[in-house]
């Protein structure tokens, strides 16, 4: 028996080096005539009269003064240092190595998912490295690799948006864009609380484009989509890059989505536009574990369910993809490896006679 889509989708200090702050030497500048003497001063006696030297009146207020400067002049010293150490990023992609974007916004879409937009800028003058971006992009769908540099580990995610602004900043020589990144947070999930407390401002290290899976427009009459949850990130990067390719006319697009409860369903108002917008080719069915609702099916993805989904389903011109939790992927597909092995077809899709060829999973 499937688990519900509910199961599935809810089951060092650096230091400073700093210089060291010299006293002062006070001299006067108060000019003396050829008549003036200098001023002596009696010995000044504590208050019993027993003739013990003090110290001169304002002296505790000249060392209070002498305190107050040197510490402003540390703290601004301090901040001086720390403005010239920051590193000058450069908040672009490569798929060679890390580099730092840093989060533009953050956008709360359910109770505990969240959408990230990063600054992404593009180098004017560096065609080559603009033109490895541009080529990985424009195989197929792609994705990041997001790095927690507090433990070193990372984990890949699938931007939801991209896009290169055409306002070009001239005193960097660079086009301003952004990527977006939609991130459940999970209790246990150390990159997802890592990015969860994130500030707008930090900084995030982050390496690709990393293509996911190659796509040309044209090579398939219809793709049938099974997303869970966060799953539905490549799907909508999918689902956007078909629709607005102008080469890309034909092919259909059928999404079985499925969530917790209505209020769980990420981008519902933007795949609802877009299927407004293209009726004749694309089609949504929502999911939901917890009803009542009245824009999705209250109910599990279960054999007959998918039968009924993929029931036009041609091998020669068709694909399948699923993404999703790892229960989900077990249940309906089959568990896929770490890596790019996609590991044997199994589940459901297996048992309504799919082949390994005929599935692909994220």
């Amino acid at each position: 028996m499937l688990r519900s889509i509910a199961g599935w989708i809810t089951t060092g200090t650096r230091k400073s080096r700093c210089l060291p702050i010299h006293s002062r030497t006070r001299y006067s500048t108060r000019p003396t005539s050829a008549n003036e003497q200098p001023v002596t001063q009696d010995p000044v006696t504590d208050s019993t009269g027993s003739g013990k030297k003090g110290r001169p009146p304002g002296t505790y207020a000249i060392w209070a003064m002498e305190v107050i400067g040197g510490a402003s002049a540390f703290i601004y010293y301090l901040h001086l240092q720390t403005d010239l150490l920051k590193p000058k990023v450069k908040e672009r992609l490569d798929p060679n190595k890390y580099t730092p974007l840093m989060l533009l916004e953050r956008e709360p879409l359910t109770a505990d998912t969240t959408r990230f937009r990063f600054r992404v800028n593009r180098p004017r003058h560096d065609s080559q490295q603009e033109e490895l971006v541009d080529d990985i992009i424009s195989q197929g769908l792609w994705a990041l690799d997001v790095k927690d540099h507090l433990v070193q580990t990372y984990r890949t995610y699938t931007p939801v948006s991209y896009s290169v602004s055409e306002v070009v900043n001239d005193a960097r020589g660079l086009r301003e864009g952004h990527c977006d990144l939609v991130v459940k947070r999970y209790p246990r999930g150390s990159l997802s609380r890592f990015l969860h407390a994130t500030r707008v401002g930090d900084h995030i290290e982050m390496r690709g484009p990393i293509l996911t899976w190659p796509y040309s427009p044209g090579a398939y009459r219809r793709i049938f989509m099974l997303a869970g949850g966060t799953g539905i990130a490549p799907m909508f990067q999918l689902i956007t890059r078909v629709l607005s390719n102008p080469d890309d006319t034909s092919t259909k697009l059928s999404l079985l989505y499925g969530s917790p409860s209505e209020s769980d369903i990420i981008y519902r108002k933007e795949l609802d536009a877009l299927a407004d917008q293209h009726p004749d080719r694309l089609y949504i069915q929502y999911l939901v574990d917890q009803g009542p609702s009245n824009i999705a099916k209250c109910a599990r993805p279960d054999k007959e369910m998918l039968a009924a989904f993929t029931g036009s389903f041609d091998s020669s011109n068709d694909i399948m993809l699923v993404c999703g939790p790892d229960p989900m992927l077990a249940a309906i597909c089959g568990p896929k490896p770490i890596g790019p092995s996609q590991g044997p077809l199994q589940g459901v899709l297996r048992e309504l006679g799919f082949t390994n060829k005929d599935v692909f999973k994220f």
